[in-house]
């Protein structure tokens, strides 16, 4: 890998480390302390992820639909700030109304800086012959979650939640001062080589993509869940307070060469295949502390959570491009919606199902609906082997190429 590709793949990675692996999911290890320092339940914490998850749709489809460098830039950088304003901004007015709010501009600001950061990273390393790398850039949600898990959860456990909120910010803006630099000047589509042949544009598959769209809706439901509560769910087990941060660490350092490894088994065993196996692990990872309170089996749960999230999430979007590239970003664009959708309504779902029976129903419901949303896959790729049969079978009343279809 040249200097120059290396050191805009670490922008890429500090950039979502701050975005996502602090801007969002530094508010899974301080929950059960903002509880505690504040007196409110499952309801008002849901409502506070369901702000961010709506902000965070809102943002990437915004972001999406820009079409120049210097746009990307310029929103890419505003988002960096406003992360890190909306971070710190949470501790000075201890109101619910004003939470929500910081979190809904927040959800905004990552999902600008997650979009943006990838648009400009992922095509250069492309561009240079380095495309296998770009899991890793994927990897530095984990890196977030780690400072998430470590320095935040435990400086908000030892001095209250508003410092932990104080300390999230810190990192955030340390991480955004350098990834900032690093991604300045990149060209999202960067020029192809002199005397380069045309590229061939990759055929259709027949996968239908409304399977694809709904498996990837049951994701986005189901993960939020494990995303938003681990902690609290943990802290709240008997005899395992001492390792809720711990979870969350671990979550991370699964998190970190997740992408890369999913999207080496994806090329050589095949996406639907691939996408299967890692929705069945981490609907087993959900449902873990459920079948037994024990330390063990909790952080193994945690284990197989953060090593699957990332990967379903990036294979799916490369599958969704395979599905129709000649329409990518409208597939993108059906699928980001899928996914938001489904992740404003899980922290919802899940808080009022543990209000009635507990956390062990609100996981044991996710961890149906992320199966679910393997048994969809299944369903969509043997109606699309049927339809091959048939056009086969039937050449001359189907198109020559088969298409993706809902």
């Amino acid at each position: 890998m040249t200097t120059r590709s290396g050191w805009v793949l670490v922008g890429g990675m500090l950039a979502l480390a701050a975005a996502v692996g602090l801007g969002r999911f530094a508010f899974t290890p301080l929950l059960p302390v903002m509880q505690q320092d504040y007196g409110f339940g499952a309801l008002g914490s849901s409502g506070l992820a369901a702000s961010n998850n709506v902000g965070y749709l809102l943002g990437a489809l915004w972001a999406g639909a820009l079409r120049t460098d210097a746009g990307r830039h310029r929103l890419l950088n505003r988002g960096l700030g406003l992360l890190v304003v909306t971070l710190a901004l949470m501790p000075v007015v201890p109101s619910p109304v004003i939470w929500n709010g910081l979190r809904l501009v927040g959800g905004i600001a990552s999902a600008w800086v997650f979009v943006l950061a990838s648009a400009l990273v992922l095509p250069l390393l492309g561009s240079s012959g380095h495309a296998r790398w770009s899991g890793l850039h994927f990897g530095g949600v984990g890196l977030g979650i780690i400072l998430a898990g470590t320095v935040v959860g435990e400086v908000g456990t030892r001095l209250g939640s508003d410092a932990g909120w104080l300390a999230s910010a810190v990192l955030a803006a340390g991480l955004a001062l350098v990834a900032g630099p690093l991604l300045a000047g990149v060209h999202a589509r960067a020029p192809a080589p002199p005397m380069a042949p045309p590229a061939t544009p990759a055929p259709p598959l027949s996968f239908p993509l409304s399977f694809l769209a709904a498996a990837y809706f049951c994701e986005g439901l189901g993960y939020i869940v494990t995303g938003t509560f681990l902690v609290e769910i943990v802290r709240a087990t008997p005899g395992l307070a001492g390792f809720a941060n711990l979870s969350w660490v671990l979550v991370g350092v699964a998190a970190l060469p997740s992408a890369l490894v999913w999207s080496f088994l994806a090329e050589r065993r095949g996406y639907v295949t691939v996408l299967v196996a890692g929705h069945l692990i981490q609907a087993t990872g959900m449902i873990l502390p459920v079948l037994s309170g024990h330390w063990a089996l909790v952080l193994a749960g945690a284990v197989l959570f953060g090593g699957t999230f990332l990967g379903i999430v990036g294979m799916t979007l490369a599958f969704g491009r395979l599905v129709n590239p000649g329409h990518a970003a409208r597939v993108m664009g059906i699928l980001t919606a899928a996914f938001g959708i489904g992740q404003i309504l899980g922290p919802v779902l899940a808080a009022g199902l543990a209000g009635w029976g507990g956390w062990s129903l609100a996981l044991g419901m996710a961890s149906m609906v992320v199966g679910l949303g393997a048994g969809l896959l299944l369903a969509g790729h043997g109606l699309a082997h049927r339809r091959n049969v048939e056009a086969r079978r039937n050449p001359r009343g189907k198109p020559d190429a088969p298409r993706a279809f809902f």
